[in-house]
């Protein structure tokens, strides 16, 4: 194996002829020089690198990996607290992106995917099995590594040639703290390092790196030294309330931008999947869960407002003869097998829209004849 070596002197460069010129303080013997000559081809080697407010207009803009989300060939972070799904969300990410399946309403740019697995890898197989049954196609497009590589290690170099080599367009680590065994994480001194082995992957590969992170003891910023965020271009943070697989939501923010506008927070819910064929010793099914947008991105609906929502969810639910009894658990799932998402305080206002609707029919006159159209007694 061959790896691209910048042509640069040796090591030993400082060791020049004793009839060079003094040096300035800084010394620049410390970039290696040993001659004159070669001190100038340098310089103007860095004087190329200079631009002028006109050549700024060629430096390409970000390629988006999900549209107002991620970005090609930059580093970003998404972190939370332990049990808030944050690595179901970047499993998604995943997903969708391998896959070229819009995110929730935003565009992906179809793309190779590496997903990290430092941690959990044993978990792994049934959230792609259910992602997969959930949308109905395989997760192609995503490759997985089931062990942490560790950033300060040899072995880092090796990751970053195969990634120089198959040019993914996301990279997952999942987590940070997996692949720093060792690093005190609240030193910017050696956080400082990590980052640059992570700013070396970028560069070789052109990839979106993602890493997955612990949220810190105040929940609401990643955890460690600060010189990790300083280095991101985006930072999502995922947060999680309420218990239960019906009554838990799941919130991503953005909690930075550095280049573009900042994308909404973006509201889910968790949808339980049983694993068709699969079963556990006592014969109930195997589950696991994808996460469902209660609050879709840019996905236009039939009806406008809150009002419509409503109306737009009980006269689908009239249309498949759901009883209009159901207590919200129960009409959940039924929402979610016709691809209905929807908060619990909007499906509160379905079932009582649905029982006001019944409650309208019965009182009609069983007296009234059929209505003629035309004749004003339409109903």
């Amino acid at each position: 194996m061959t790896f691209d070596v910048p042509d640069f002197p040796p090591d030993d460069w400082t060791d020049g002829p004793s009839d060079e010129p003094p040096w300035p303080s800084g010394s620049l013997r410390a970039v290696g020089t040993t001659s004159q000559e070669h001190f100038e081809k340098r310089l103007k080697a860095l004087e190329a690198e200079l631009l002028d407010s006109d050549a700024l207009d060629h430096i390409e803009p970000l390629d988006p990996v999900i549209a107002d989300l991620l970005y090609k060939d930059t580093l970003t972070r998404v972190y939370g607290a332990s049990g808030t799904f944050k690595s179901f969300m970047t499993l998604d990410f995943a997903g969708c992106v391998g896959t070229g399946t819009p995110w929730h309403g935003q565009a992906t740019s179809q793309g190779g995917v590496l997903y990290l697995v430092a941690e959990g890898i044993k978990g792994i197989r049934k959230r792609v099995r259910a992602w997969e049954q959930h949308y109905g196609r395989r997760m192609t497009g995503v490759r997985f590594l089931p062990r942490p590589v560790q950033a300060m290690d040899p072995e880092w170099m090796l990751l970053i040639e195969l990634c120089r080599r198959q040019q993914p367009a996301l990279i997952i680590i999942d987590t940070q703290a997996r692949i720093t065994v060792g690093v005190e994480e609240n030193s910017n001194t050696e956080m400082g390092r990590v980052v640059q082995r992570m700013e070396e992957l970028r560069m070789a590969s052109g990839a979106c790196v993602l890493l997955v992170h612990h949220s810190g003891n105040d929940g609401d910023r990643g955890r460690g030294a600060t010189a990790v965020k300083g280095a991101l271009q985006t930072e999502l943070g995922v947060e999680r309330k309420g218990k239960g697989l019906c009554d838990t939501t799941i919130t991503l923010k953005t909690g930075k931008q550095k280049d573009d506008e900042e994308l909404g927070d973006v509201v889910f819910g968790l949808h339980q999947v049983a694993l068709r064929g699969e079963f556990k010793e006592n014969g109930s099914a195997v589950t696991s869960i994808v996460l469902v947008p209660l609050d879709p991105v840019s996905v236009p609906q039939a009806r406008t407002g809150h009002d419509g929502r409503i109306a737009e969810i009980a006269d689908a639910l009239d249309a498949k003869n759901i009883p209009t009894s159901w207590g919200r658990d129960r009409l959940r799932h039924a929402c979610s097998s016709l691809g209905i998402t929807a908060r619990n305080d909007v499906l509160a206002d379905v079932i009582k829209l649905r029982k006001e609707r019944g409650e309208a029919t019965e009182n009609l006159s069983p007296n009234l004849s059929p209505a003629m159209p035309g004749t004003g007694q339409e109903e």
